[in-house]
């Protein structure tokens, strides 16, 4: 086999794997914000604050309809919400993310999505927010965790 050849098989090696790691990346990304979606559900079970806080980054900022969220915030969100379900209540959530776009450059990713949030109560409905969200990501180690997130619900239509 000649060098140019070589050179060529290599190159072409290079080019059809290179979308291999993008789209391995492009599915963690997926993971990470679906995990994200469900959190609240497992949370129940589980009550595992640091499997939920290992989404995010430390340096996590986002806007939630309006209002500023850290770390912290959720972080709090997530003691209230063991404190009500430590004195027995039937308090539930569930989530879920359609419509994912994601972009991944190097350590960095956004994704956008549709997103619908349910709070149950007794096996029941209880009310439901639907909107769209847009989640900025870095890769950390071998993760990828978010770092700024803008949702929001559209404004009724007047």
């Amino acid at each position: 086999m000649k060098s140019h050849e070589v050179q060529v098989l290599l190159m072409g090696g290079l080019l059809i794997t290179g979308p291999a790691w993008a789209l391995s990346d492009e599915e963690a990304v997926k993971k990470a914000l679906q995990t994200e979606a469900n959190f609240a559900a497992t949370f129940a079970e589980a009550r595992d604050k640091q499997a939920v806080l290992k989404l995010y980054t430390a340096d996590y900022s986002g806007i939630q309809d309006g209002e500023a969220e850290t770390r912290a915030t959720i972080e709090k969100w997530l003691s209230d919400y063991e404190a009500e379900l430590a004195n027995g209540s039937s308090l539930r959530f569930m989530g879920s993310v359609s419509n994912v776009m994601i972009h991944v450059t190097s350590a960095t990713a956004w994704a956008t999505y549709d997103y619908v949030f349910q709070v149950i109560r007794k096996g029941q409905i209880e009310a439901q927010d639907r909107g769209k969200c847009t989640s900025l990501l870095r890769k950390e180690s071998s993760a990828w965790r978010i770092f700024h997130e803008h949702c929001s619900k559209p404004s009724p239509i007047q």
